[in-house]
């Protein structure tokens, strides 16, 4: 009960409607497409390009198009309480500021990564193994990136099906996207690639020994 009174002083401290957490996340979605935007542009007009649409592929886009983009949209535009977790605003700001991390994190990737980046997944001619930067601890980083904010976007938005959308979008990311990469990895960089796994974990930081 005490701990429900705190929450609640807090709450009203803050004083800090819906609408005003719908206009933060929409901000941020604006920063995360400014952020890629480039990157989508050197990429389509790259001649090295080779990216094809495979089914799981196309699972994926559908399944964090629907998580990530639709159902949060959705929370943006429709004026509604319906299935609203009322998650206390103290814990919906701790999600904006994951939010910002995972955003400055997402830009350092990006340029980590420069022409190395594809939305698909394929090597192109000039691709080369990165190791250093977000790089030098864990495999994929950018999925990582992608678990931050999904769990961001849960905490801010407040809502049993925009909230956990982006949460099941991400698993179908890593359960498809990260063994066939792995693969693909390995198809190309042969032992220098599986020197780099004992080195590193997939998405938890190695520890360094």
């Amino acid at each position: 009960i005490k701990g429900s009174s705190f929450t609640r002083e807090i709450n009203q401290s803050v004083n800090m409607s819906d609408n005003t957490f719908k206009l933060i996340f929409a901000c941020l979605w604006i920063i995360y497409i400014l952020i890629r935007r480039p990157h989508v542009n050197a990429y389509n007009h790259s001649r090295n390009k080779r990216g094809k649409t495979t089914a799981s592929e196309l699972v994926v886009f559908v399944s964090l198009t629907l998580g990530m983009l639709i159902l949060p949209l959705i929370w943006v535009m429709v004026p509604s309480n319906l299935y609203d977790l009322n998650l206390p605003v103290w814990l919906r700001l701790l999600g904006v500021v994951l939010a910002i991390f995972s955003l400055l994190y997402f830009y350092k990737i990006h340029q980590c990564l420069g022409q190395n980046w594809s939305p698909t997944l394929e090597i192109n001619p000039t691709h080369k193994l990165i190791t250093k930067g977000p790089y030098k601890r864990i495999r994929h980083p950018m999925y990582l990136q992608i678990l931050l904010w999904v769990i961001a976007q849960a905490l801010i938005i407040s809502n049993l099906w925009a909230s956990f959308s982006g949460l099941i979008s991400w698993i179908v990311l890593f359960l498809i996207r990260v063994p066939k990469e792995e693969q693909m990895l390995i198809a190309h960089f042969g032992q220098e690639y599986k020197e780099y796994m004992k080195e590193t974990n997939a998405i938890i930081p190695k520890m360094m020994k």
